[in-house]
Parts: C-alpha cells; sequence; structure tokens
C-alpha cells in the first residue's frame, strides 16, 4: 500500500523557502525568481528539502523548477512509503 505525504512535502517546501524570502509574501504559484533569493539561499533551501525527503534532485529536475508548484510538485512525486 502506498500513499503520498502531499500536505508534508508542501508544508517543508513552503517554510524552507520561508526560511530565506525575509518576509516576502509568496504562494504556490510564484516564479522562483521572484523570491528575490540568492544563489546561496535557493543551494540551502533545496538542500535542507533533500534531506527532509531523502531525495537528491536531478539536473533535469532542477533545470524544470520555475514556480514554487514546480519544486512541490517535484518532492511530492518521489514522496511515497510502503
Amino acid at each position: 500500500m502506498s500513499f503520498r505525504l502531499n500536505e508534508c512535502t508542501d508544508a517543508s517546501v513552503m517554510q524552507s523557502l520561508r526560511k530565506h524570502c525575509d518576509g516576502l509574501s509568496f504562494d504556490r504559484n510564484t516564479v522562483l525568481s521572484e523570491l528575490n533569493l540568492d544563489s546561496l539561499d535557493l543551494i540551502e533551501s533545496l538542500f535542507e528539502l533533500e534531506n527532509c525527503n531523502g531525495k537528491t534532485l536531478s539536473n533535469a529536475e532542477l533545470a524544470s523548477l520555475v514556480t514554487v508548484e514546480d519544486l512541490v510538485n517535484v518532492f511530492c512525486s518521489s514522496t511515497t512509503r510502503s
């Protein structure tokens, strides 16, 4: 039996990004470049998410990230438990 932890992943993505956004308001439709994250902040967020979700993003997955929704989806699609 498998189930997805979408709410947990959604919350963890949003929480990780908020740590580095200095109070900027955003939602799942926000384009990542609009978050005004410098490269170190973005890498720290991705590293934290990879560690929390037990997944390392491929270069293709990283290249496909445009919105916060894309980031949520890349982790939700791989977060399954048996």
